[in-house]
């Protein structure tokens, strides 16, 4: 028990040695690994997805995934919040699973993407995640055990592009939702074994109606957006999609202020650093799925077929373009959290966002070597890691301890949005100066990936001006009982 009274809304820890926080911290991270696995496996195998299943719409293996978490995750935070986070978290992996195995089992797209959408609903894992580290680990450890969780998406950037092209190059696309299947229900068992439950409940409702629309909404401007290429950028059906999709937002946006506990609080939006830190999420996720699709499409594209690109690797030697990325960025967590408790966390956002930027420039620049591409690829690194490490700390000093799975879902959400109109926009910008047909695969320009990267950098600019803003607010958390949720820093 504690010597010193709780602050209100604070769960009650068990007495933890140093040894034991970072053992039970290891489990948590290892489960969290299944998000970005469900990437850095993925992507190297889309080539061979699409050619199996004969379809030129492969591009959203990964958009499904993204839309299905943005669309739980606030729905799988609250829960956490009511049922307890240990609980939640071990649903969201047998979710996960279940997607895994449909993955390596369905017998056509269709059903490819039911999996992949219910491994996008596991996903959610992450947000429980970070509350459950606040509730049960020393409170001096936090803000250096939530950059290890950055660590962690680092380490599966460096593994996951080679034992996931190791496992596609020797037994297909299906291997790696085998790997998934088996990843997740052994660290699953492991987790329920060891980690211990939070003590922090609090009493809530599900607005399953405000997530249906929001899903729907997303899907339909991302449809849109997806099939630009094909239908022209002008096509009545474009333009009748995105601004669908923009219209069900909006409309959602609407309804959000109708119930009393609705998806999103509509409050905390109103409140600077809330809404900076949202969007700053956006723009780093946008940047990091974004960059884990540009770059095995780019690194694997034959040169011999006069692109002005490529290197024409195999599945597994993409990951010679993407450990240095790991690597730095697996450095760049838990020292951007240790910042974060020395200088505060708005400092090492900016530092975060504006190596995005550089990173995303060099690489639309100088791309014609694996050198180049490598020194690219370390920058971009140190900004995902410094980035993913502050975020969390943000919104965890932003909100009162007892919305924090509200304020994690909402984080979550809008990385998740910012993930997944990414993966869409990605393909429609690439496709801009034209696709060209090789067989039954979409081969795309060099000026494509350029003005791609380009969009990078300007995403991870935006991510710094956020941190820039941030510097002006006072962020502390606020301990007062009684102030009430939308009473937040201002």
């Amino acid at each position: 028990m504690h010597n010193m009274p709780l602050s209100p809304g604070e769960a009650e820890r068990a007495p933890l040695s140093r040894g034991k926080s970072f053992a039970l911290l290891a489990l948590i991270i290892l489960l969290v690994e299944v998000i970005p696995l469900a990437y850095n496996f993925v992507t190297p195998a889309l080539p061979e997805i699409a050619k199996h299943f004969g379809t030129a719409n492969v591009g959203w293996v990964i958009t499904i995934v993204t839309l299905v978490l943005a669309a739980s995750t606030p729905l799988v935070g609250k829960l956490g919040d009511i049922y307890g986070k240990k609980r939640m978290m071990l649903v969201s992996a047998a979710v996960f699973g279940a997607g895994s195995l449909l993955g390596a089992l369905a017998p056509n797209f269709e059903l490819f993407l039911v999996g992949r959408g219910l491994q996008g609903a596991g996903m959610a894992i992450l947000v429980l995640a970070y509350g459950l580290i606040r509730d049960i680990l020393p409170p001096s450890i936090i803000p250096v055990a939530v950059g290890f969780v950055a660590t962690g998406m680092g380490a599966s950037t460096i593994l996951g592009p080679i034992i996931g092209g190791y496992l596609i190059d020797h037994f297909g696309y299906t291997g790696v939702f085998w790997a998934q299947l088996l990843h997740v229900a052994v660290v699953g068992i492991a987790v329920a074994i060891f980690v211990p439950e939070t003590t922090l409940r609090t009493r809530s409702k599900l607005d399953v109606l405000g997530a249906a629309i929001l899903g729907l909404g997303a899907f339909v401007l991302l449809f849109g957006i997806g099939k630009a290429a094909a239908w022209g950028y002008t096509a009545p059906q474009t333009l009748l999609c995105v601004g669908g999709g923009i219209a069900i937002l909006a409309g959602w946006l609407l309804y959000e202020r109708t119930p009393k506990e609705p998806l999103i609080d509509l409050q905390m939006l109103k409140h600077g650093p809330v809404a900076k830190t949202l969007a700053a999420s956006g723009f780093v996720q946008f940047v990091l799925v974004s960059h884990s699709m540009l770059i095995p499409m780019f690194v694997m594209t034959d040169p011999d077929l006069g692109l002005g690109y490529g290197f024409g690797v195999t599945a597994l030697a993409v990951a010679i373009y993407t450990v240095p990325t790991g690597v730095v960025s697996m450095i760049a967590g838990p020292v951007g959290g240790y910042f974060t408790r020395r200088i505060g966390p708005a400092p090492v956002l900016v530092f975060g966002g504006a190596s995005l930027a550089l990173g995303s420039f060099l690489l639309a620049t100088l791309h014609d070597s694996t050198v180049q591409m490598m020194f690219g690829q370390l920058v971009i690194g140190l900004g995902l890691g410094s980035a993913s490490a502050t975020l969390p700390n943000l919104i965890m000093r932003t909100v009162p301890a007892q919305t924090q799975g509200i304020a994690g879902g909402m984080l979550n959400l809008s990385g998740s949005l910012g993930s997944a109109i990414g993966s869409q926009v990605m393909i429609a910008i690439v496709a801009i100066p034209g696709v060209v047909l090789v067989g039954r695969a979409a081969q795309y320009s060099e000026k494509g990936f350029v003005y791609a990267f380009f969009t990078l950098a300007v995403a991870g600019l935006l991510a710094a001006v956020m941190g820039l803003l941030l510097t002006r607010n006072k962020i502390e958390r606020p301990v007062d009982a009684t102030v009430p949720k939308s009473e937040l820093v201002a």
